[in-house]
């Protein structure tokens, strides 16, 4: 009987995962142990550029857009800032509850529909891809004007997104790999007519097996460049990956843009 209801349970989780849209789905537990090389550690590595880039004072209050399990909002709060992450997954959120620090909170909420007043910021960072997850380009410059919404005047925006030119050249479609009690096959792709990279991962764990899906609009330097300046966020600078790189369209592995809010306000 027991085997029966968890059966039945696992059906109806693999059901609501395949009505949801994948970014709701795929923010599980698990995704930390799939991503384990992001790390506390890699992210103190790249602190140093990303708090340099902003170059806000000690004691800043910086919005992480996206934080995920929080590792680089706890390395920012370990130069001084005062650091609040958001993000949509509990799974994650309760990792970062887990090794909260001082000077960090961590909310649950929509980067569509963000839960602060306006220019609550000093500045605000976007990091490992957390853009482009929606499927049309209105929802996505949403967040982007919600972004500006909630910084000062002047303050500093960074985003860091990948370089959709070199992914595509590099794409692998296929790999299998081994992390942490688990088996992945991973099937990549990129979509012309919706311009967007996709990406399954069939997770193979004992007896059980499951499946999550990703989905990313790739947008160009260009093209984020244009709808930063929509948002009333004008880009100053571009570089290569989190090391301060100069940014080579076609050999960059990363596009992060660091941009600053127009002094007359956004939209």
């Amino acid at each position: 009987m027991r085997f029966r209801l968890k059966k039945r349970r696992r059906m109806r989780e693999k059901t609501a995962s395949k009505t949801r849209p994948w970014y709701e789905a795929a923010f599980a537990r698990e995704y930390l142990s799939q991503y384990a090389h992001r790390s506390d550690d890699a992210a103190r590595q790249e602190v140093p550029f990303v708090a340099g880039a902003l170059n806000l004072r000690r004691g800043a209050r910086v919005f992480d857009l996206c934080c995920g399990a929080g590792r680089h909002s706890r390395a920012l709060a370990g130069t001084g800032l005062r650091v609040v992450g958001m993000d949509l997954s509990a799974d994650l959120l309760r990792a970062a509850a887990e090794k909260r620090m001082t000077r960090t909170a961590f909310v649950r909420g929509d980067m569509r529909r963000l839960p602060f007043q306006d220019e609550a910021f000093d500045g605000l960072v976007n990091l490992f891809t957390s853009f482009g997850y929606f499927m049309n380009d209105a929802e996505n410059q949403r967040v982007l004007n919600e972004a500006a919404r909630v910084l000062k005047p002047g303050a500093p925006f960074l985003m860091d997104f990948f370089n959709i030119k070199l992914v595509r050249r590099n794409l692998v479609p296929r790999s299998e790999r081994a992390v942490e009690g688990m088996h992945l096959r991973e099937r990549r792709w990129y979509d012309l007519r919706t311009r967007r990279l996709n990406k399954t991962t069939q997770i193979l764990r004992g007896d059980e097996t499951s499946t999550r899906r990703e989905s990313v609009r790739g947008y160009t330097r260009a093209e984020l460049t244009r709808m930063f300046k929509r948002a009333g966020l004008a880009v100053t600078k571009v570089y290569g990956d989190l090391s301060g790189a100069k940014f080579d369209e076609r050999l960059s592995p990363r596009c992060v843009l660091l941009a600053r809010k127009a002094r007359g306000g956004s939209r």
